[in-house]
């Protein structure tokens, strides 16, 4: 006779899927090391095209009569795409992180500019942990639309300097 009110018998801890989905913001979950790279390259050309369009607005005589260079808004504008972008860069730092299986925590090292470049060194060479870990499953693969924008976010600064010398 089956009992409505006894205890489950089932397993009550859920595995981690195989892979992770590859998601642009969030939290709490791994990417590996070239979509680390990607994402710290996607501030490149955002950065360039909010400056251009920004540039080229503020430039024109029919903007400055409505937006002053020295009013509130244009600081706004200015600030925006900077916070957006440290924003990014921070949760791709700790995703990365956590990756490798550490708190994110040890990001504040990017404070120190001393611990920079060595730290950041390491978060894009180091081998994630191969399997699932306290902080999620396995990222996703890169496919080939990320290799192309770690590519083209190493080439575009490298094209724009050699333009400079021209």
């Amino acid at each position: 006779m089956h009992n409505p009110y006894a205890a489950p018998q089932a397993g009550l801890d859920l595995p981690f899927a195989p892979t992770g989905e590859a998601r642009l913001f969030s939290w709490n979950s791994r990417i590996g090391r070239w979509r680390f790279v990607a994402y710290s390259m996607l501030g490149v050309p955002a950065a360039l095209l909010y400056g251009l369009a920004l540039g080229t607005a503020f430039s024109m005589a029919s903007v400055r009569k409505y937006i002053p260079l020295e009013s509130a808004t244009h600081d706004a504008l200015s600030f925006s795409l900077p916070l957006v972008i440290v924003l990014a860069l921070v949760l791709a730092t700790r995703r990365r992180l956590h990756d490798l299986d550490v708190s994110s925590w040890w990001a504040l090292l990017l404070l120190f500019p001393i611990f920079q470049f060595i730290f950041l060194i390491y978060i894009a060479v180091a081998p994630g942990t191969p399997e699932a870990n306290r902080f999620g499953a396995v990222p996703a693969r890169a496919d080939f639309g990320v290799k192309l924008g770690v590519a083209l976010g190493c080439a575009l600064p490298l094209a724009f300097t050699g333009l400079r010398f021209l």
